[in-house]
């Protein structure tokens, strides 16, 4: 999801522009411990509840009875499970806000049922065996309370008082269940470590449109002017991931026979009058997912791709499975400024909806890998162009190394200012179980989203491409269709590249906080002429706050040396110490030096001391090395 919570005008910057998350979750920032609660003693790490059940299947029927003029649903939700671990005599769901009328078991009758607050407790007639496999019905409504336009769960949206379009003049309804807002529209056990298949039947006035995940199975008229549409997501996803959009659109199918991805339809659902204007927007669509399903060695999983423009969205986009929705200015975004955002939900049905974290804590494999997808399609683009235009391979290589890293680079300023003021053992880490609100997850400083993609990017360059593909696709395979954490992914990274990859991970991504480091140099020149062959003294002191929670970081950072006249050379400093020192002898003084030039760490670097030379002799501000030698 493209989590960014800004007012309007800075939500279109925003997306379009690559603004980071807003930090927040610290310990500091929100006044007291994220740890403990000091006057109980008790702890406040988050952990996932006990999942009793393993939900298979929900078939959920709503039904909008005057959905034109009222916010309003009577709803039926077939809920299909089978107890895990021992027989179960009581069924616990989460289910908040909603009117709870009736609750039954198929087949069975009725029974009693308590609902407090956020919880559905049902007790079984009979104890239920593992392997038996038991359908619950519960009867409900939702009411305006329910379906107000905040952005969670369902919001129904009524007609603009301006309208521009026919799309305005009527209301508009889409869900939210990222992160656990699932539990507001339908009972299910509202965590991603579960998985089912699901059935929407949705009955509503004729003339709207009704969206939601996988294939449309039927859509029939049930008289009095309405239409009852079903859908069928036959493949098991996470509750937070169900979609629905209700509204009146103009539906563009930018796919087909001709297109990149001929066999999956990815129709495009925009605002009446706006279809041209969608059909540039997201052209690029099929060419994505054929790249990214070669990219990843793994195939587009569901049966379509359809992406919805919303009103009241409250955030960018959202990745329900095979149903992404968008935030409403998407609608009038010119050809290819959207490709960042669409790339990024795209990634999404790989990474969050065929493998999901299996708790917030992990939510970085998910939001980290749809940034980081960002700049590999920025990458192919630019190679796909630079060849176009009859550029040579090794060209088009560099250019599309050029277009990945100045994404990449984005993203380590993002997440070296946001975490350079954070640091363990009270702050929250990349991954970590500290957290007052699931919501906080997405904003805090050492955030999913650039903090994520850097780590990526770290063991891509680390690894080499043909080493961290073969991990990333080995993790794919093992863990599609299940709910992952960051030690899966870590394993199967070591598992192909026979590396020990514990000490990096648990300082990039189980620690807070970023290195800074501060450079000085010496040159003592070997005869009078300060030019010539001499040794040069490099001095790298990491200048962060440094303890027993807070080590130095083990780093191996690279210097680029530039010379007058031309070429360049690096320099690879090892390190995990406060400070070192390591002299070298060179032919000639550099004339300037770039600190970690391809990001193989988090840090903020500067040179504190240069050489010391005479003053016509200092160099001009020197830039970063030449692309050409990416290989370093």
């Amino acid at each position: 999801m493209s989590r960014r919570p800004l007012p309007t005008a800075a939500l279109v910057l925003a997306i379009v522009g690559g603004v980071a998350p807003v930090a927040w979750g610290q310990g500091g920032g929100e006044g007291g411990s994220l740890r403990f609660d000091e006057e109980t003693g008790r702890g406040l790490a988050n952990y996932l509840p006990h999942r009793d059940f393993d939900h298979t299947h929900m078939l959920l029927e709503l039904d909008f009875p005057d959905f034109e003029h009222e916010a309003a649903a009577v709803c039926r939700c077939h809920l299909t499970m089978t107890p895990i671990g021992t027989a179960r005599e009581s069924v616990r769901l989460d289910a908040e806000g909603m009117t709870v009328s009736g609750v039954s078991l198929e087949g069975e009758g009725e029974l009693s049922f308590v609902h407090e607050g956020s919880e559905l407790r049902v007790p079984l007639p009979r104890a239920v065996e593992p392997g038996e496999s038991i359908t619950l019905v519960i009867e409900y409504t939702l009411g305006q309370e329910q379906l107000k336009p905040d952005g969670e769960a369902l919001s129904w949206s009524p007609p603009t008082r301006s309208p521009d379009n026919a799309s305005e003049e009527v209301p508009m309804l889409h869900s939210q269940g990222e992160p656990e807002y699932a539990k507001r529209w339908f009972p299910c056990f509202d965590h991603p470590n579960e998985r089912l298949a699901t059935e929407l039947v949705v009955t509503v006035h004729d003339g709207f449109e009704v969206v939601s995940n996988g294939r449309l199975v039927s859509k029939e008229g049930v008289g009095e002017g309405r239409t009852r549409w079903h859908w069928d997501q036959e493949l098991p996803h996470a509750p937070y991931l169900v979609s629905l959009v209700i509204g009146k659109f103009d539906v563009v199918e930018v796919a087909g026979p001709d297109s990149a991805k001929p066999g999956v339809p990815m129709p495009v659902y925009g605002p009446v009058g706006s279809a041209e204007k969608i059909r540039s927007g997201f052209a690029n669509t099929p060419a994505m997912v054929a790249y990214f399903e070669v990219l990843f060695d793994e195939p587009y999983p569901w049966a379509k791709y359809s992406q919805a423009i919303v009103r009241d969205f409250a955030a960018g986009a959202m990745e329900n499975t095979s149903a992404t929705t968008f935030f409403p200015f998407a609608a009038a975004a010119e050809g290819g400024t959207l490709d960042d955002i669409i790339s990024h939900e795209l990634v999404h049905q790989w990474f969050g909806d065929l493998v999901t974290c299996k708790d917030w804590e992990h939510l970085w494999l998910q939001e980290g890998w749809a940034t980081f997808g960002e700049a590999l399609w920025s990458e192919h683009l630019a190679r796909v162009d630079s060849l176009a235009a009859g550029e040579s391979p090794e060209e088009a290589d560099a250019a599309a190394r050029r277009a990945y890293l100045r994404g990449m680079r984005n993203n380590f300023r993002q997440a070296s200012r946001g975490a350079g003021r954070t640091s363990a053992p009270e702050d929250a880490a990349l991954a970590s179980k500290l957290y007052r609100d699931p919501e906080h997850v997405f904003m805090k400083a050492n955030n999913p989203y650039s903090r994520g993609a850097c780590v990526l990017h770290m063991l891509r360059e680390r690894l080499g491409d043909r080493v961290f593909w073969a991990g990333v696709h080995l993790y794919l395979d093992r863990c599609k269709f299940s709910a992952a954490e960051t030690d899966d992914f870590r394993k199967c990274m070591e598992e192909v590249s026979g590396e020990s990859l514990e000490r990096f991970f648990d300082q990039w991504v189980f620690r807070a906080g970023s290195a800074r480091v501060e450079v000085e140099l010496g040159w003592e020149a070997r005869s009078e002429r300060f030019e010539g062959p001499g040794t040069l003294t490099v001095t790298l002191r990491q200048a962060q706050e440094i303890n027993a929670d807070n080590p130095a970081y083990a780093m191996v950072v690279p210097l680029y040396l530039k010379f007058e006249g031309g070429g360049g050379e690096y320099l690879y400093i090892e390190t995990d110490e406060r400070e070192v020192v390591r002299s070298y002898d060179l032919a000639r003084p550099p004339s300037d030096t770039v600190i970690d030039p391809y990001n193989w760490n988090i840090v903020n670097a500067r040179v504190t001391k240069d050489l010391e030379r005479p003053a016509e002799e200092a160099p001009a501000e020197g830039g970063e090395p030449e692309e050409a030698a990416a290989g370093a």
